[in-house]
């Protein structure tokens, strides 16, 4: 999975998000290492809709404080939680082995 989808699918896991939250949001989840500019946020969120992994929503949700406007609110789909759970199932396998092999390598010098 490519690391931006990650991010942007971790967003909206806790909660509905616009474009401008998304990107907030993966800023805030990345300690400011990944900045996704517009042309990056728009063109992943059109692709993982394309995957059935997030849908825009007609409206924003109730108690965004947000009626109408042009803010493009997205949910992620049970079909991009599933995603989002592989990958991290595949992410905390790589941690284990790193660990492991990190504490049988002794000190190099």
């Amino acid at each position: 999975m490519r690391r931006h989808w990650f991010f942007i699918l971790l967003s909206l896991a806790d909660q509905d998000r616009h474009g401008s939250g998304i990107m907030r949001d993966v800023l805030e989840l990345t300690n400011d290492e990944l900045k996704l500019w517009p042309v990056t946020l728009y063109g992943s969120l059109d692709e993982l809709q394309e995957h059935a992994w997030i849908r825009a929503l007609d409206k924003p949700p109730a108690g965004s404080g947000e009626e109408g406007g042009r803010k493009r609110w997205f949910r992620i789909t049970p079909a991009g939680r599933r995603a989002l759970a592989a990958e991290v199932a595949r992410l905390d396998a790589t941690v284990r082995v790193a660990t492991r092999r990190l504490a049988h390598s002794g000190d190099p010098s």
